[in-house]
């Protein structure tokens, strides 16, 4: 190779190099960022999701309307008590002889007022009140499950975020400590080519290294702040909060687990399930309150009056009287009205049992999509470790031989990339184990 092409290589080497030196310079920045952090365990990042999260608040809060409607609804069994007055102040009336040829004034009561009590409670209603009752109740129960099932969502939105955090600060700490090697390869290159023992290029591909790792460590740094606040919002505190998982070896399950108990228990305790049980409930409810709509109703009243003047204009008196009686209305064209709506709501009824089903399949693919995972994840983390001793076995032999001039600088290179590619993977497969193994609980429905 002539010396102008030597030259050449060695401009764009140091132009790359410059490039990733002024990147890395950011990184230093914004990695002084990450000092002020808050330490948290998992057990308490889920307690505050709990207590604090806003989605799990506006559910509680549609569990205690839905409690306040079925209040509501149990009203139109209690008797309705009605009170009417009235006041009218009575001008001299004025009768005329002829058309408006003479008139007389009469001078009579200018005060004219009544007062009435009304009372009524229903006897039969052909069970419309009951089932609006009960339908009520059952929308009561819908919102409870809502409130569940939003706690087991949040749950695992917690856990994913709480372990991508924890992948982000470990996989910075195995590239931190490659920058830190990288950096007394560059001291001791920096000698070597001096004393002509390596070339100028060697150089500005270690220093290459260093800036790339350190690009690693500055994107890596900002997603941490991403997926904190991200978190932040989860669990409910300040979302300028910067967080850091304190996560213990014992998280890792080791746990055997079974697909077939898996399904039985997620077809015992998701939450889907049985809100599409309740939607059933639901549809079957709404059809016996349009089919009341056949039936009369039959209500019994109380009635008291009191007026004064009694009759105009003869009897200048008070008038008291009551009376009691029973009522009955009965909607005759509901007979031939209310089909149409029958044939709906049985269509609903249908619908909601295809609902039921569709649920039942659906949970059946959550759960061995998860399970297969899990179990992947097992088997991913055996090989992970084996691939961080072959390449860290690679790695001395590739030293061995560039310390006595056997190797190149790209060989060292391409094997020290290896030792932290296969590092990070195996961090990644164990917190992904640890993922899956929630996202399993998640999908039995033990969240």
């Amino acid at each position: 190779m002539s010396y102008c092409s030597l030259k050449n290589i060695e401009t764009k080497w140091l132009s790359l190099t410059f490039l990733y030196i002024i990147i890395g310079t950011g990184y230093a920045q914004q990695n002084t960022n990450l000092n002020a952090v808050r330490i948290i365990k998992l057990d308490e990042a889920l307690q505050l999701g709990i207590q604090n999260n806003n989605q799990l608040k506006i559910a509680n809060t549609d569990v205690a309307i839905a409690k306040e409607n079925v209040s509501q609804a149990k009203i139109a069994k209690t008797p309705y008590i009605g009170l009417n007055m009235g006041y009218n102040y009575i001008g001299n009336p004025k009768i005329y002889d002829g058309f408006y040829d003479k008139s007389i004034t009469v001078d009579y009561f200018n005060h004219q007022s009544s007062a009435n009590i009304m009372g009524s409670v229903p006897i039969y209603n052909g069970g419309i009140i009951e089932n609006k009752i009960a339908q009520q109740q059952l929308i009561s129960t819908m919102k409870e499950s809502v409130v569940k099932m939003t706690e087991a969502e949040i749950k695992l939105a917690i856990v994913q975020q709480y372990f991508t955090l924890e992948k982000l600060y470990r996989q910075i700490e195995v590239t931190k400590q490659n920058i830190v090697n990288t950096d007394l390869r560059i001291k001791q290159l920096q000698s070597r080519v001096s004393n002509g023992q390596n070339l100028k290029s060697d150089l500005l591909r270690t220093e290459l290294q260093q800036s790339r790792f350190k690009v690693s460590v500055l994107q890596d740094t900002n997603n941490i702040k991403l997926v904190s606040n991200y978190l932040d919002i989860l669990i409910g505190i300040p979302t300028d909060t910067l967080l850091q998982p304190d996560v213990s070896e014992a998280l890792i399950p080791t746990e055997t687990v079974n697909l077939q108990e898996s399904l039985s228990e997620a077809y015992k305790n998701r939450i889907e399930i049985k809100q599409s049980e309740l939607g059933v409930q639901l549809s079957e409810s709404t059809l016996s309150i349009t089919k009341s709509g056949f039936k009369p109703n039959v209500n019994a009243n109380l009635f008291l009056n009191t007026q004064y003047p009694a009759q105009w204009p003869n009897y200048p008196n008070i008038l008291n009287y009551w009376a009691a009686g029973v009522s009955l209305n009965w909607d005759v064209s509901s007979f031939y009205n209310l089909k149409h709506r029958i044939s709906a709501n049985k269509f609903e009824i249908e619908k909601s049992n295809t609902v039921l089903a569709v649920t039942k399949d659906q949970i059946d693919k959550d759960v061995k999509t998860v399970f297969v995972r899990f179990q992947e994840s097992k088997e991913t983390i055996i090989t992970y470790k084996k691939d961080v001793e072959l390449s860290l076995s690679n790695y001395k032999i590739v030293k061995s031989r560039y310390d006595n001039d056997f190797a190149l600088i790209s060989d060292m290179v391409d094997a020290e990339l290896q030792v932290n590619g296969a590092k990070i993977s195996l961090i990644n497969a164990n917190l992904d184990l640890i993922i899956q193994y929630y996202s399993l609980q998640y999908a039995m429905g033990k969240l």
